[in-house]
């Protein structure tokens, strides 16, 4: 792939995060006050389909976003192009099928018009237009190119890897502003820096176990936040709650990893293509 096709991957996949943000936004802004009354997709089931659905379009955005800087900065990463289109359409689908549920709920569960739902509908609308318009950016990037086979022995760390590109590219940019030896660290630092005293998790040797940890500290961390909204109204009804966010954090990810790991390349193959 020449130049311009990296810049023009570049900028969708800049679109397309942002696209990921612009989503979370619309997701937690419709639960504030002002729309309970007149927000159906809100509560469960369809709250929990926009719950998980915003956590991967975040993460896989980030992810994708950070291979192809990365891969501006190093042409031997343009192995990874086929990834980064994988993660862009994840993305989207992501925030499609959040769409299409939150839809589904303004059918089942009619609200009166207002003012409020009237606007709930119309970014609604605009929220799905975005998503179009990004779905057609995306193939008009890709549709021409020829991606490289992508390698089959890609794990955790070199996702790390990938996401440290976030720090250490724009640091090294700007390395003439900053402390010669504090640009060499960031510079230098990768995965195996991370995990040398942690050998046990490291994601290198133990993608399965790195994941396992990983969704419980996701667990962990939403239970943290759901606090931050008061606390439950006894022990055992926070035990309860606690214990469901774990669960379905820790399931989601090995489901996730399991489902669609190889095909964002966070881990080996179950079997060699």
């Amino acid at each position: 792939m020449h130049d311009q096709s990296v810049k023009t991957i570049h900028r969708v996949t800049a679109l397309t995060l942002l696209s990921a943000l612009i989503f979370y936004l619309f997701f937690q802004i419709n639960k504030a006050d002002a729309f309970v009354n007149s927000n159906p997709f809100a509560n469960d089931p369809y709250d929990a389909v926009g719950s998980i659905a915003f956590q991967a379009a975040l993460l896989i955005g980030i992810l994708s976003y950070a291979r192809v800087l990365r891969w501006r900065d190093d042409p031997v990463q343009k192995t990874k192009a086929r990834l980064i289109l994988h993660g862009n359409i994840l993305v989207l689908a992501s925030i499609f099928i959040t769409l299409c549920t939150d839809i589904v709920a303004e059918i089942i569960v009619p609200i009166p018009g207002s003012y409020w739902v009237n606007f709930l509908r119309l970014e609604l609308g605009l929220m799905m237009l975005l998503i179009m318009i990004c779905g057609a950016a995306l193939w008009f990037a890709f549709h021409h190119q020829t991606a490289p086979k992508p390698p089959q022995n890609l794990t955790p760390a070199d996702a790390i890897d990938d996401l440290w590109s976030l720090v250490r590219i724009p640091v090294v940019k700007a390395g003439k502003f900053l402390p010669a030896r504090f640009v060499a660290w960031i510079d230098r630092f990768e995965s195996d820096t991370l995990f040398k005293h942690a050998a046990w998790v490291d994601p290198s040797q133990y993608p399965w176990r790195f994941a396992s940890m990983l969704g419980l500290l996701v667990g962990v961390l939403l239970v943290l936040v759901q606090l931050q909204e008061g606390l439950p109204p006894s022990l055992s009804v926070g035990l309860l709650t606690t214990i469901i966010f774990i669960s379905v954090e820790f399931v989601a990810t090995l489901i996730g990893f399991a489902v669609l790991g190889d095909y964002l390349g966070l881990r080996p193959a179950f079997m060699k293509k």
